[in-house]
């Protein structure tokens, strides 16, 4: 049986997603009877697609020679494919949201990497969620919040089997965590800054990571997989560091050595405390995320590296919350989380046949 992959994104986290599928398709074939086929890949502007499927050796060469762009490919999709098939959205563009109840009306499933269409109006949320229950099919976003950690699928499992959610608390960055893990050995904040950014550790702008925006929007999600009807505005956000919107994102990092010497006052000032300083979100009712001083020998204090760690604290796990901790950032391990999310529409597809 064949399942049809259609890519939105060739970035570093579609890119690494598009090297794991190729390296495992054969495995994959031979042990769920799925053969995954890569039909449409699209970066912004131009896009490649071949119903029988792409040869993924050569599927850069085939979107640079320029082809339709990727809402052109879906449409082109949907009327020629006839067997089950995948919208992925590697993106991280807004208004994906129209694309999605397109897909999903015409029985695509939608794999999301693209934190946005997720914590945008609760409109938009709630009406995605609708279509595909409606189409009975997948909308799955594991990596949207926590890249390959079982985040959302943990609180799932939770809230299904009975038990009743009571907070949750952590570090939802890894991208922030690596930057707090320099700091705390003393390093500049602008060269930790541009190491995350070389090991594809930030988001796109990295000022969505510095504002909180980036952990606003994971704390959101999660708050309304657990019921809460929230709008974005209602996190309550404090910034990691004084962020300037003005200009491109080159600019402002070009311009960070400017705050070296006020983000190394901050983490001394701590130190001095017996404490360091963490990126924390809470979900408790309501959601915030600000940077605290945490106890040093804490759990969220030990943190280092693009490490997250998310602590559940439910009616049955009360005393003891439990706890999911791992890598949180970087292109392979996103990649791979968005890859488990395929493989669960594949392993549902051959249930079903």
């Amino acid at each position: 049986m064949r399942l049809s992959l259609i890519q939105l994104g060739r970035g570093t986290v579609g890119k690494a997603l598009i090297g794991q599928v190729r390296e495992q398709r054969a495995a994959l074939a031979a042990r769920l009877g799925v053969e995954l086929a890569y039909a449409g890949i699209a970066g912004r502007r131009t896009g490649a697609f071949d119903a029988d499927g792409i040869d993924l050796d050569r599927w850069e060469e085939r979107v640079e020679a320029g082809g339709p762009d990727g809402r052109t490919i879906l449409k082109e999709a949907l009327g020629v494919l006839s067997g089950p098939a995948v919208l992925i959205d590697a993106t991280a563009e807004e208004g994906m949201t129209p694309l999605y109840l397109e897909a999903l009306s015409a029985g695509l499933h939608v794999v999301s990497c693209n934190k946005k269409p997720l914590a945008g109006p609760g409109s938009e949320y709630h009406a995605v969620k609708e279509a595909a229950r409606r189409k009975r099919r997948f909308w799955l976003y594991e990596v949207s919040v926590g890249a390959g950690l079982p985040v959302i699928g943990t609180l799932r499992d939770l809230l299904d089997s009975g038990d009743r959610l009571e907070s949750i608390e952590g570090c939802f960055s890894g991208t922030l965590n690596f930057l707090c893990a320099g700091l705390d050995s003393g390093e500049k904040f602008s060269e930790v800054l541009a190491r995350a950014r070389e090991l594809g550790y930030t988001e796109p702008d990295p000022r969505d990571d510095l504002g909180g925006t980036d952990v606003a929007r994971k704390a959101l999600i999660l708050a309304r997989e657990a019921g809460s009807d929230l709008e974005p505005e209602d996190v309550r956000l404090g910034p990691f560091c004084p962020v300037d919107r003005r200009g491109d994102a080159a600019r402002f990092v070009a311009k960070s050595p400017a705050l070296d010497a006020e983000m190394a006052a901050k983490w001394t000032s701590a130190a001095a405390r017996g404490a360091r300083l963490r990126y924390v979100a809470s979900i408790d009712g309501g959601c915030a995320a600000s940077l605290r001083e945490v106890p040093s020998d804490s759990a969220l204090g030990r943190l280092s590296g693009p490490e997250n760690v998310f602590a559940y604290r439910t009616k049955r796990y009360s005393q003891n919350p439990l706890v999911v901790s791992g890598p949180g950032a970087g292109p392979a391990v996103t990649a791979a989380g968005a890859f488990a999310d395929i493989v669960r529409v594949a392993r549902a597809i051959v249930r079903m046949a």
